[in-house]
């Protein structure tokens, strides 16, 4: 079997009609795979086409103020990476005179580029022959080889590797890794992958390729196929083939290693406004959210644990008023977080202004124009604190 033939062969049955699959240019390829990144492409799609209206050259990302980057980007998490994107186009500005590098070496230098976008960029782009690896591509070829190593490591890694510059040609090498990312995505899914859902009567009665739980993410998944194939079922050409199917361990590949327990987080938020406007705090770049805006932090002697006692129920404080608690999980640490209503006038409400590095306070106006976390968006969200309104709409002052 030609392994790099069927692949392109099941890609160019089954793909998705994506903006940035009808264009060769590497400013918009290296967007999109900057956005894909730890992101879902239903949820990434409008931020990719935003940017682009907004920025349609590295000029115009280059020349912008990192300010309104990060409120474009508002929502997709993990920040580093709009940070670097502005970072990186201003280096092409700066010393490339806004053309994209072409070589893999000079790619794989700017910021937030690692090894795997870096290939996606140069193959896409330049067709150069360097294959990509992502969770996708390590689901599919563990599965296909019977590859137990864990999937994070160095072992699995270079396997892999070494797989696939067999398997790639050099001629079709965009293609190649265009497909066989999205043969992951749409086909050798985490679960229920189709291999499953197409079993022959004979391959049911042997009871290969074990059972796993469908979901309705995996669905949606399933139904973000190429447009005008809804109706036409995904097949698998290599089931013959793969190890994990013969053998009925699906389930078991790639080997992940087992998750530890998130560290909890506190965070604990006070509301001191009035009519004319609102206490924000702008987050040093040395912190969590580094440069964009929450709001002044509850002095950490009204709630904060010691060694000798609990927590301090913060809602009891005299001063303030409890507002709304959320909890939210990043990719390192699980976060509480507590909101309160403080008097501009009062002493913890002049206290928390005055200990913090980076509060002013901004117009009604001038709220929706910065970039916040997810937690205080959905904060201002639910008590309407950024509608079109010079003043909130929900009087909780």
């Amino acid at each position: 079997m030609n392994f790099c033939k069927e692949l392109i062969d099941w890609y160019e049955t089954y793909r998705r009609d994506l903006p940035w699959r009808r264009t060769e240019d590497p400013y918009r390829i290296w967007l999109s795979e900057t956005i894909l990144q730890q992101t879902r492409v239903a949820q990434g799609l409008p931020y990719y086409e935003r940017f682009i209206a907004r920025f349609p050259s590295i000029r115009d990302l280059a020349l912008a103020d990192e300010t309104e980057v990060l409120k474009l980007w508002q929502g997709l998490g993990y920040y580093s990476r709009a940070r670097n994107l502005h970072k990186a186009a201003q280096i092409i500005h700066a010393q490339y005179q806004d053309r994209f590098p072409e070589d893999y070496a000079s790619i794989r230098a700017l910021p937030g580029i690692g090894d795997y976008t870096a290939a996606a960029i140069a193959s896409f782009s330049y067709n150069l022959c360097y294959p990509v690896m992502d969770g996708n591509v390590i689901r599919v070829m563990s599965r296909i080889h019977g590859i137990f190593e864990e999937a994070a490591s160095q072992a699995c890694r270079r396997q892999i590797m070494a797989l696939l510059r067999q398997a790639i040609e050099p001629a079709q090498s965009g293609k190649f890794n265009q497909a066989i990312m999205e043969f992951g995505a749409l086909a050798c899914r985490p679960l229920n992958p189709v291999c499953q859902e197409n079993k022959t009567e004979s391959e049911r009665k042997m009871g290969l390729a074990g059972k796993t739980k469908r979901t309705n993410r995996q669905r949606s998944l399933f139904e973000e196929r190429a447009q005008g194939k809804e109706n036409e079922p995904c097949q698998c050409p290599f089931r013959q083939e793969c190890y994990a199917f013969r053998h009925g361990v699906i389930d078991q590949l790639p080997v992940k290693k087992k998750k530890e327990a998130l560290p909890v987080y506190e965070l604990h938020y006070l509301l001191i406004g009035d009519k004319n406007g609102l206490w924000v705090h702008k987050r040093g770049y040395n912190d969590l959210w580094r440069g964009m805006f929450d709001l002044p932090g509850l002095p950490e002697r009204y709630w904060k644990k010691d060694e000798s006692s609990e927590a301090v129920a913060a809602e009891n404080v005299p001063g303030i008023e409890f507002l709304k608690h959320y909890t939210q999980v990043l990719s390192h640490r699980r976060l509480r977080v507590f909101f309160y209503k403080a008097e501009p006038g009062s002493s913890i409400g002049k206290e928390a202004v005055s200990e913090q590095e980076g509060c002013r306070k901004i117009s009604w106006a001038d709220l929706s124009q910065i970039a916040v976390p997810k937690n205080i968006e959905k904060f201002f969200e639910d008590f309407n604190l950024t509608s079109s309104r010079s003043e909130p709409s929900l009087k909780i002052f």
